[in-house]
């Protein structure tokens, strides 16, 4: 069945007297007219709805990104709290206790993505002024004095050149003959008479003498119980009294006192004990040879 469009009609308004009045209906422009205005309200609510759905799709985008700033000043509260611990500072008493050992409850309501924020602002000044007024100067007072503690530590080489270990620490054969054994108290390293000895770690020098077995030998005294001894030196060019740093010169290598021939003998001493240097030496790369 065709469909035809609706025929134009034609009113007339007539009156005594008066020339009658022609009105002319067309119906396509009235039909399409009236489907306009139908719509409007359908494409308003609709508009209505679309702007609520992208209004609750971009606070749930605020709520969800609120969450993970509050999660982040957890994490940096938490990072603060751990430099307390290492700080030295006393356990703060307002930190949370576990989930487990603080029961709670109740219906869960989702919170506003405006009051996540105003938590997460009132929060960060509070760990902001833990860091700078507490937790800082603490800090920097134990990075200071775990810094001089890792400058004390004697684990750089004596000798700046290819080490040769002629005797260990420990029990050795007696190396001027026979078959009695001695107990040796450092490490001898082999080399010409001149080489350049160093530091191995930050301290004061507290001897530097001739004497006995050691010949001209340097003790220095690197705090937190260390000691390190450098003997059988050719020359001496730091005296009692001098600071000295990591890899500053002290001494040239020589065979004076006790020795066979041309070596450094190194010691290192902890809480007035010797202990095998090999302990705090990187040596692995060196050829030991038969004591």
């Amino acid at each position: 069945m065709r469909f035809r469009l609706p025929r134009p009609y034609t009113i007339l308004i007539t009156r005594t007297g008066e020339t009658p009045i022609a009105i002319t209906l067309r119906p396509l422009p009235l039909i399409l007219i009236g489907l306009v205005l139908a719509a409007v309200p359908v494409v308003w609510v609709a508009q209505l709805l679309g702007h609520n759905e992208q209004l609750a799709e971009e606070n749930e985008n605020l709520t969800a990104t609120a969450n993970e700033v509050l999660l982040e000043l957890k994490t940096l509260d938490s990072v603060v709290e751990d430099l307390r611990e290492r700080a030295g500072l006393p356990e703060n008493s307002s930190r949370a206790r576990p989930l487990n050992d603080r029961p709670q409850g109740g219906v869960a309501h989702a919170a506003d993505a405006e009051d996540l924020f105003d938590l997460a602002q009132s929060r960060l000044p509070q760990i902001d002024t833990k860091l700078k007024a507490q937790v800082r100067p603490a800090l920097e007072s134990t990075l200071a004095e775990e810094a001089a503690q890792a400058a004390a530590l004697p684990n750089a080489k004596p000798l700046k050149r290819n080490l040769e270990v002629t005797s260990e620490f420990g029990l050795r054969r007696n190396p001027f003959g026979g078959f009695s054994y001695e107990m040796h108290s450092g490490i001898d390293f082999r080399g010409p008479v001149g080489t350049p000895i160093y530091a191995t770690a930050d301290g004061v020098v507290v001897m530097a003498e001739y004497a006995g077995g050691y010949g001209q030998h340097i003790v220095i005294d690197h705090g937190y119980g260390y000691e390190t001894l450098y003997a059988h030196l050719s020359d001496m060019v730091v005296r009692a009294g001098d600071r000295v740093q990591r890899g500053d010169l002290i001494g040239e290598l020589g065979s004076t006192g006790r020795s066979s021939g041309p070596h450094l003998h190194y010691e290192v001493h902890r809480q007035g004990q010797p202990v095998n240097p090999r302990y705090y030496l990187d040596l692995d790369d060196i050829v030991a040879q038969q004591n």
